[in-house]
């Protein structure tokens, strides 16, 4: 293997480094000169430097920053990043997405719809950010400086990238064969914007749950808090009492209901709903004949269920945010991430306030008009992808159809608009899928999904081997021993009438 600074090849690659050590030497030792590496143009700082091979496969882990400033707010800014370098290498490199508002730079593993085996244990060479601030989950305080917000809203993913590849090539000695790129929820925005305004920098791009509009998402999810708010009793301290308004037995009921109008569809009860576009539920099936009863809804519970579920309409009429489909994980408790129809649970962004009224307009002028960052930042407008398909690249999206946080109608309909406005002569078919999955929470989970499954071989085959992807096999907790084909959009996995029931094989995928 050609390694850091052994040979006068990569020295070129990267003017004005110097080898280091001698071109028989250890990995061990190959990665302890990587703390002095330098990259010029860079300012870069390189933080740690160790050899591991206790976790998972031996591997350089390069850790430090760049980009270093001080910001408008007079606050230290810098791009931290992980990347992981494998000793068996396979020439592929990989930039993992996000997660939240970023802040934090994750493992290095590439770890996103990868199934049992991560992109580490693959040979990627794998790189990891914090988009270039540091901070909690959902602390947005670094909007107050230009940089941060530009770098958070896509940029950073380009220098990061940049970056990478210039480590690569120095740590090995040649440049990576194929880049790709793996995000999910934040790192999914970050995977379309990347497609949309960086069509060059990679060739496979997997985009899960994306979170491309958060300033819509919010404002719907703060619609229907207040739909809650409104048939919720008072508790001690006068505030709406979210866990008094449905009750388990309730919430129980409403799924119950959903199973018996659409688990069929897919030609199979199974506890699971395939065919989501051919689900038609109604609450209003649920209503009690006269007062509250067991078994049933008073009318204003099924009013709000019947809200929850339907698009957030606009003065005129219109949708400002999408429906969110009528799914299993509806009345989830057991994820970090509960079903939307847990109004109760505190951990769900969409429940944070006591609020009796909400005015959509007035929220989507503050969010799309009132915030310009926000506009950059969201990442739903941009459709024409043409560049990025006609050198050949290719992207996978995927979600999970009971996400609480992002309706995966979102993602189906930029699919949709992406495929009509994209012209290059291509069928969208041979560059883009889409994978709806079937009772998954957002990127994971959830009480009746199947969550593993592996899309980045199936992207990489695509790419290096121009073999498309058909149905993708998944598997999970949530049903022990059962596997399902998760189908092309706008295909879904149907029960071809005989066959083990739980396995992928006595399944088609047929069209919607």
């Amino acid at each position: 293997m050609i390694r850091l600074v052994v040979a006068t090849a990569f020295v070129a690659l990267v003017p004005g480094l110097t080898p280091a050590v001698a071109a028989d030497s250890s990995p061990e030792a190959e990665c302890s000169a990587a703390k002095t590496l330098h990259l010029p143009g860079f300012d870069m700082k390189i933080a740690s430097a160790d050899h591991i091979k206790d976790k998972g496969p031996a591997h350089c882990l390069v850790s430090g920053s760049f980009e270093h400033r001080t910001g408008a707010d007079g606050k230290p800014y810098a791009i931290g990043f992980s990347i992981a370098l494998p000793d068996s290498w396979t020439g592929r490199f990989l930039v993992q997405g996000g997660g939240g508002l970023n802040g934090v730079v994750r493992p290095a593993l590439g770890d996103v719809a990868a199934g049992t085996q991560n992109g580490l244990s693959r040979g990627f060479a794998v790189i990891s950010h914090d988009s270039g601030h540091k901070g909690e989950a959902w602390d947005a305080s670094f909007r107050a400086d230009q940089i941060a917000t530009l770098n958070f809203a896509g940029w950073s993913v380009e220098k990061v990238t940049l970056l990478g590849k210039a480590l690569v090539a120095a740590y090995y000695g040649k440049v990576a064969d194929r880049s790709y790129f793996a995000g999910c929820s934040t790192g999914g925005r970050e995977a379309m914007a990347s497609a949309q305004r960086f069509p060059m920098l990679f060739d496979g791009i997997i985009a899960g749950a994306p979170a491309m509009r958060t300033s819509r998402s919010n404002m719907s999810l703060a619609a229907k808090n207040v739909a809650m708010n409104k048939i919720s009793p008072a508790g001690p301290d006068g505030a709406p009492d979210r866990a008094k308004a449905f009750s388990d037995a309730d919430r129980d009921l409403v799924l119950k209901g959903i199973l018996k109008s659409c688990d069929g569809l897919d030609g199979i009860e199974d506890g699971m709903i395939a065919n989501t576009a051919a689900c038609k539920f109604d609450p209003a099936s649920l209503l009690c004949p006269a007062g509250k009863a067991d078994g049933c809804l008073t009318k204003q519970q099924a009013d709000v269920v019947t809200e929850t579920f339907s698009p957030t309409l606009d003065a005129s009429g219109r949708p400002a945010y999408v429906a969110f489909p009528y799914d299993t994980g509806v009345i989830s408790t057991a994820d970090s991430i509960p079903g939307l129809m847990r109004f109760d649970d505190k951990r769900n962004r969409q429940f944070k306030n006591n609020a009796m009224s909400f005015d959509v307009d007035d929220a989507v002028e503050k969010a799309d008009i009132g915030d310009p960052q926000q506009r950059l930042i969201n990442a739903d407008q941009w459709t024409d992808l043409s560049s990025f398909a006609a050198r050949g690249s290719k992207i996978i999206f995927f979600h999970g159809v009971s996400d609480p946080w992002f309706s995966s109608n979102d993602t189906v309909d930029f699919f949709n608009r992406m495929s009509t406005a994209t012209k290059t002569g291509k069928r969208v078919e041979d560059w883009a899928k889409l994978y709806l999955v079937p009772g998954m929470a957002h990127c994971r989970g959830g009480p009746a999904g199947l969550d593993q499954f592996d899309m980045l071989t199936e992207l990489v085959d695509w790419v290096e081997k121009d073999e498309a992807p058909r149905s993708v096999e998944a598997s999970g907790k949530a049903f022990p021993g059962r596997t399902r084909p998760l189908c092309p959009y706008p295909s879904y996995a149907h029960y071809k009438g005989d066959g083990n029931v739980d396995s992928a094989a006595s399944f088609d995928c047929r069209n919607r």
